[in-house]
């Protein structure tokens, strides 16, 4: 077995010997199955559960069950993007930068130490590839059936002199997309039935220019990413479809789905009388995005036992969507949005390397940000009229300071214990209008909240030989709270039908995460396996969660009481001498995540004797439900399974490779996965639910013998064709009577998964550019 290094304590180390349960993704694993997105991350990495949304918030990302709300654009994921050491907490960020990766490290459970912002669910660390000291040129092209998708990319790297190399990767991809829709065509406006639908269009490249002193004391790099996509549906999954109909056929008419979760859905451009009422309402429904990061890092040697490190981040998103969400041919609701997010981050840490038996890390780190966004919610019940145009504009401004002190108790065991102090405000603005041109500030209850935390983390870790590493974490994690900057938090509307709402405190509060894990990682048979065994239970407080508000007609973020995540994770990867090229591989997880304290809102037409029995003025016991604006709303859900938290995880796979001649070789992948069922709302409809399934990806490739100067490689993924959602929701306008003892269950909306996809790759590399 080859070592894998990571840098997942911000140095080089092997990962057998990091104390910290991480799944590392190798960019060799990566191209196997031409990855270049975090739902193909999230599939080769068991409990990692990453959807896309139709909606503001861009997706969500659950790890080991923890994720933050699908619905508000404002809130800062749980599980925290990182793509080379720039933290990105926001949803809309899912499709920037996953293409040229040198590898992908997930670390799983509360992180507060070593990635910018403390994250008290996990990170996922991007690192793209950097130049090389030879030159690296790569051109690559195919073509996917199923979406009718063609693409390329192209790689050129290389040293410009002794001391400077640089690297340039580009991608562009367009597709006609795996939906027909059903909806029936609007003249000069949308598409006709049955057509293609859900297309996009996906341009991204990335400089990166590195720059070593002649001593080697000095090291910097500045990485520039640019990534746009602009897409046929609402919100980065594009497309959201009914899944499930209690009464067998949609409530809201005219009556175009089927109620399936397949690859029909029914999306229409906007009535022309919508559209009249605000000049970004008006058009078929869509999706454009841009998004911009700069990433530069600076080492410099102190001296042979200190080192200052500087990670400087520049991160900008711009996004405009239009879209209804009623799946039918007359649109009952539906809303537009322009969203911009821009943020500087400075970190500077100090790290020694002494001969001795203490050393140690220290640092800090800034972040300001600030992120507008911008809502016209209409609704269509007759005489259409817009029911809330609403702006916000919200400040962030954050500070911490950490530090590490590792000490060598023998040449075996080591303790290491750190801490980050957390420091963060928050301040938000609004207007609100009910015609295009009427906008006016409306007043919000406690307009800025402050928020802090002091994570403290402890490790002791025991190497017994160079082959196995033994490990016991304590661990805590934070995440601040923030506001919800949703449409219809505050509406207007003409008198009797959505009258104007008093100020409201539109603040949530934060998230914390304490706990701990042991593990045990190594080599096996002469370093021909290698294994991973973790056990871990964390509890939470504060868990930022979606529920439906019904006074406000929109979904909001609230925190649970508590929660509590526990379960057990074991991997290995197998590569026997006897048999040259093969490798196998598996992984099984255990997680059991539940609510410990947890006073939820009901869904839509849930029955008090389904549980609807809790009133908004007393939410802590059931009472005698009065007018029907006290009627019951909320329900206990302490004790029930976290959304998106399957309690089993499998995969498996097995690779071989080998070569015919030394111009001639082949390849032969195949892997599958298991996730058993979970809810998809947090409200846990029962019927928003998805059971468990299995997944088969294979591939096949012929290439030139060991330098791989060309390669033709068959690829495909959810050979099964298994359709499965990571999120879901119900829909709008659906579900009646909630909170009485006679109801309707809502309809339940839910994001398909991609359905089976075959992909046919031809790549070049560089000797057929005459660069031997």
């Amino acid at each position: 077995m080859g070592d894998i290094i990571v840098t997942a304590r911000k140095r080089d180390e092997r990962l057998m010997d990091v104390p910290v349960a991480i799944s590392a993704l190798s960019a060799e694993t990566l191209d196997r199955y031409a990855t270049n997105s975090l739902t193909a991350i999230g599939e080769q990495v068991p409990q990692l559960v990453i959807g896309e949304s139709t909606n503001q918030a861009g997706g969500s990302i659950n790890l080991r069950g923890i994720g933050a709300g699908l619905a508000n654009p404002s809130t800062e994921q749980a599980v925290t993007l990182n793509l080379d050491g720039i933290p990105i907490s926001y949803g809309n960020a899912v499709r920037l930068g996953q293409f040229d990766l040198q590898r992908v490290e997930v670390l799983k459970g509360p992180q507060s130490l070593f990635y910018g912002k403390n994250s008290p669910g996990g990170i996922i660390s991007l690192i793209s590839a950097d130049p090389g000291p030879t030159f690296e040129a790569r051109l690559r092209t195919g073509y996917e059936f199923a979406a009718d998708q063609r693409f390329v990319e192209g790689i050129v790297s290389g040293p410009l002199s002794d001391n400077i190399g640089a690297r340039v990767a580009a991608y562009y991809s367009k597709e006609d997309g795996w939906f027909r829709n059903l909806g029936v065509p609007v003249a000069g406006r949308t598409s006709g039935a049955s057509s293609p639908s859900n297309n996009a269009e996906d341009f991204f490249i990335r400089g990166t220019l590195m720059f070593n002193s002649a001593d080697d004391a000095f090291r910097m790099k500045i990485k520039v990413n640019h990534g746009q996509r602009d897409r046929e549906g609402f919100g980065p999954g594009g497309v959201g479809q009914p899944v499930f109909c209690p009464s067998g056929a949609s409530q809201v008419s005219p009556i175009t789905t089927d109620c399936t979760l397949d690859r029909n859905y029914t999306e229409v451009a906007l009535p022309a009388s919508v559209a009249a009422l605000h000049p970004e309402l008006d058009g078929p429904s869509h999706t454009r995005s841009r998004q911009f990061l700069v990433s530069g890092t600076a080492d410099y040697d102190l001296n042979d036992t200190l080192m200052l490190t500087s990670v400087t981040g520049f991160f900008k998103l711009q996004e405009h969507g239009l879209g209804s969400f009623t799946s039918v041919n007359d649109p009952t609701v539906g809303a537009s949005l322009d969203l911009k997010i821009k943020g500087l981050s400075q970190e500077l840490r100090l790290t020694s390397d002494f001969d001795g038996s203490l050393n140690f890390m220290l640092g800090g780190f800034y972040q300001d940000a600030n992120l507008t966004v911008g809502q016209a919610f209409f609704i269509n019940t007759g005489a259409p009229f817009l029911a809330a145009a609403t702006f916000y504009d919200q400040d962030t401004e954050a500070y911490s300071v950490f530090g590490q002190v590792r000490y060598e108790l023998s040449d075996q065991l080591e303790l290491a214990a750190g801490a980050r102090q957390s420091w963060e405000t928050k301040s938000l603005r609004g207007t609100v209008a009910n015609t295009a041109t009427n906008a006016s500030p409306f007043e919000i209850l406690n307009p800025q909240r402050k928020y802090n935390d002091f994570s403290p983390e402890v490790t002791l870790t025991y190497k017994p030989t160079s082959d196995l590493t033994i490990y016991a974490a304590y661990r805590e994690g934070f995440t601040s709270g923030g506001f919800n900057t949703v449409p219809g938090a505050l509406r207007t509307g003409p008198t009797g039908a959505f009258p104007g709402l008093a100020a409201r405190d539109l603040s949530f509060d934060q998230m914390t995460a304490k706990g701990g894990e042991i593990g045990i990682k190594g080599n096996l048979a002469d370093r021909q396996m290698q294994f991973d065994l973790v056990a871990y239970r964390y509890d939470y407080s504060g868990l930022q969660l979606s529920r439906w508000d019904e006074v406000a007609f929109t979904q909001r973020v609230q925190n649970a009481g508590g929660a509590r995540v526990q379960g057990v994770e074991f991997s290995t990867t197998a590569r026997p001498r006897a048999i040259p090229g093969l490798e196998l591989r598996g992984a099984v997880a255990y997680n059991d995540a539940k609510y410990t304290n947890f006073i939820g809102g009901c869904y839509a037409g849930q029955s008090v004797a389904a549980g609807c029995n809790l009133l908004p003025s007393d939410p802590t016991s059931p009472g005698t439900a009065g007018t029907a604006a006290n009627r019951f709303n909320g329900q206990d859900q302490s004790g029930q399974r976290l959304a998106r938290a399957p309690k089993w995880a499998l995969t498996a796979g097995v690779t071989y490779e080998h070569e015919v001649s030394e111009r001639l070789g082949g390849s032969v992948t195949v892997d599958t996965s298991y996730i058993s069922s979970y809810a998809t709302q947090t409200e846990a409809h029962p019927l928003a639910r998805q059971p468990g399934y299995w997944q088969l990806n294979g591939s096949v490739s012929v290439f030139g013998g060991q330098d791989k100067p060309w390669e033709v490689a068959l690829i495909g993924r959810n050979l099964t064709n298994k359709l499965y959602t990571a999120t879901g929701g119900t829909l709008a306008f659906t579900g009646t009577g909630t909170g009485t003892s006679t109801t309707t269950p809502a309809d339940i909306l839910g994001i398909a998964g991609p359905p089976r996809s075959v992909l046919l790759q031809l790549t070049v590399r560089n000797s057929l550019f005459g660069n031997r």
